[in-house]
């Protein structure tokens, strides 16, 4: 009898406290813990993209949040102007305690190239320098100059130094050296049009029309007549017209 009354004490002290137990952690789960990490008190983190650095500050600060500017970035898309919130940390729609910090990305705006001098450089490195600047290449002018010698930039249409964006198209004037005491029309059958133009202007004349001719026995845009002959002398600015082939229409519409 004596036995049983033990065990059966035992058994409901251990019932006991078992329930406190279950009694304690109800307590920490429902009332200690949500008053130590101010549950239901937690603030919806705003979206501060595209709002400029100062307002993304006060909006913060009227919700009880801080603000800081982790860094700022150049906007290689074009997309965010200068002074614009770009990213943040946490993100929007996140909840976070009073006080927080908010971390952001500014923008520093499209990213500048500073202009490069380019006077008195080839035009083969002058146009080197464009594309590694991401520049592109605009119109060459051919003019006689007693400064520089041919084959030298003269002359760049953007001043060197200036904060230009990239893709910015620069022209250049290419120096053909001193003025010749004559003109002689160069011989430009069978050059390509690009070149034969270039031959043209840097001969001191001018281009006058342009007519094509299908063949195919030759490239396309290959030079075939040219409207004076080489190696006459003429006066400067002198016209040339040119004829040069193109494919024969059945062949272009069998490559097209």
């Amino acid at each position: 009898m004596f036995v049983k009354t033990k065990w059966f004490k035992l058994i409901r002290f251990f019932i006991f406290l078992f329930l406190v137990l279950i009694f304690l952690y109800v307590i920490f789960d429902q009332i200690i813990m949500p008053l130590y990490t101010r549950h239901g008190q937690e603030i919806i983190v705003p979206d501060l993209t595209n709002l400029f650095f100062e307002d993304a500050r006060e909006k913060l600060q009227l919700m009880g949040l801080k603000i800081v500017e982790e860094t700022k970035k150049f906007d290689v898309n074009n997309i965010f102007p200068i002074g614009v919130v770009m990213t943040q940390t946490p993100k929007s729609d996140s909840k976070v305690k009073k006080g927080r910090r908010i971390y952001v990305i500014v923008s520093k705006g499209e990213p500048s190239i500073e202009m490069p001098d380019l006077v008195t450089k080839s035009e083969r490195n002058a146009t080197f320098l464009l594309k590694n600047k991401g520049l592109e290449l605009g119109e060459i002018i051919y003019e006689f100059s007693d400064v520089f010698p041919a084959g030298v930039v003269a002359d760049q249409n953007i001043p060197p130094a200036t904060e230009i964006k990239p893709g910015m198209i620069v022209d250049l004037t290419i120096s053909s050296g001193r003025f010749p005491d004559k003109f002689i029309v160069p011989d430009i059958v069978n050059r390509n049009l690009k070149d034969a133009k270039k031959i043209i202007f840097q001969s001191g004349l001018t281009l006058g029309a342009i007519s094509f001719e299908s063949r195919n026995d030759l490239l396309p845009e290959t030079v075939i007549t040219q409207s004076v002959q080489p190696n006459l002398e003429v006066t400067q600015g002198d016209t040339i017209n040119l004829i040069v082939s193109k494919l024969p229409l059945q062949i272009e519409d069998e490559l097209e």
